[in-house]
């Protein structure tokens, strides 16, 4: 969700202003620009990104998650990780990353430390071609890129502060910001562009953004390959104007484009039609913090934060809106991720202790693994092959046979 920051100048008015600023902005970066966007397919048995794909889906196909309580084991220890990882593990084809108040790199199926940083980094994911780029909190925030062993590639200045979301295409890499801009970089050409918006998707050829000043959600155009000399942005198809709350990621699929919403008096899940950003289906409202949904064709799996710390996790049919199954638990959940037919959620309860639940995909469930007491609020998750990975504190485990 977006910072506290953000919020302070909604509040306060101020974010009128910026916005005002940044739309005027947008209306000279504009245009008809030389090159298709090339959203990609993750390379089996990853989970390159933070909702696996540059689409958001949130849903690893080649996966296939314990359907029985497993044990867990320390990946990497607090010894070596970053201070707080806070985010989802990345799963390239080589090497393991957890970042955060740091980075921390290690080989797949080895525990040498490849690379380690002592920089915030709250932004990283890996792209179609193996390289890993990260976003530096410096100011302004830093793009930083990996060759396939990890040395530093490049390192250019964002012209932006108080990254927000990130993705990556097989040729540019996409960074929104909190200031309602998504700033792209080609990092073989230099070329740049800006439009507006503060967390991107890519999907079937197109940009989209959530938190896009003054317009809410917007859909761009598919790049026409005409002038690869042009720093200019892609022209935009609609604008769905705002959401209640502040957005998550949107993610899309299936002629989709689905989000959740953070608000006190309560957040909800949207749904719009990529073609038309027509709503499908009126904003349902399910609880203070509702995560955008992972999506299996027309299905969406969500995880709520109550009002009171507890939570639920909703299967809802993505094509009427409806509820398919509830799941009332006892601990704030989180990071809806899905594999097959088999769904996994992190919470955390009022102690602060992380837990894991696992469902099958008509709602029983199928496991429920609590981590002891003081070891930590739970991070993201990521499902890779047979294991199920989640930072919980500064440690990174594995859930697996």
């Amino acid at each position: 969700m977006p910072s506290i920051t953000r919020r302070r100048l909604l509040g306060s008015g101020v974010v009128a202003t910026l916005a005002a600023g940044t739309y005027g902005a947008y209306r000279l970066h504009r245009g008809a620009t030389d090159a298709t966007f090339a959203p990609w397919t993750p390379t089996p048995g990853t989970w390159p990104l933070r909702r696996y794909d540059p689409a958001n889906t949130a849903h690893n196909p080649n996966a296939t998650p314990p359907r029985e309580s497993p044990p867990d084991r320390t990946v990497v220890s607090a010894a070596t990780t970053a201070r707080q990882p806070r985010f989802a593990p990345l799963v390239g084809a080589d090497h393991l990353v957890t970042h955060g108040s740091g980075l921390v790199a290690v080989p797949r199926g080895g525990e040498q430390l490849a690379l380690e940083r002592d920089t915030s980094i709250p932004l990283a994911g890996f792209g179609p071609d193996g390289h890993l780029h990260t976003v530096d909190a410096d100011r302004p925030a830093t793009v930083v890129g990996y060759d396939t062993d990890l040395r530093e590639a490049y390192r250019t200045p964002l012209r932006d502060d108080n990254p927000q979301g990130l993705t990556v295409s097989t040729r540019e890499v996409y960074v929104g910001c909190e200031s309602g801009a998504v700033r792209s970089l080609d990092p073989d050409s230099g070329r740049r562009w800006r439009v507006d918006g503060a967390m991107p998707a890519l999907a079937d050829g197109r940009l989209y953004a959530a938190d896009a000043p003054l317009d809410g959600t917007v859909a761009y155009a598919p790049r026409t390959g005409l002038d690869r000399r042009l720093d200019v942005g892609p022209e935009r198809v609609w604008s769905a104007g705002p959401t209640d709350g502040f957005p998550h990621p949107p993610a899309v699929a299936e002629g989709r484009l689905v989000l959740g919403t953070y608000a006190e008096g309560g957040g909800v899940v949207v749904a719009l039609d990529t073609d038309s950003g027509d709503r499908l289906w009126e904003p349902r409202p399910l609880g203070r913090d509702v995560a955008t949904p992972a999506i299996v064709g027309d299905r969406g799996y969500t995880a709520v934060e109550t009002a009171d710390g507890s939570g639920a996790v909703v299967a809802l049919d993505l094509t009427t809106g409806e509820t398919r199954w509830r799941d009332d638990v006892e601990w704030a959940a989180t990071t809806p991720v899905v594999a097959g037919e088999t769904l996994v959620v992190a919470g955390e309860r009022a102690d602060g202790t992380a837990t894991v639940r696992a469902y099958d995909a008509g709602g029983d469930v199928l496991w429920t693994h609590a981590f002891e007491a003081g070891t930590g609020g739970a991070g993201g998750l990521a499902l890779v092959e047979d294991r199920v990975l989640v930072t919980v504190g500064a440690t990174l485990y594995e859930l697996s046979f």
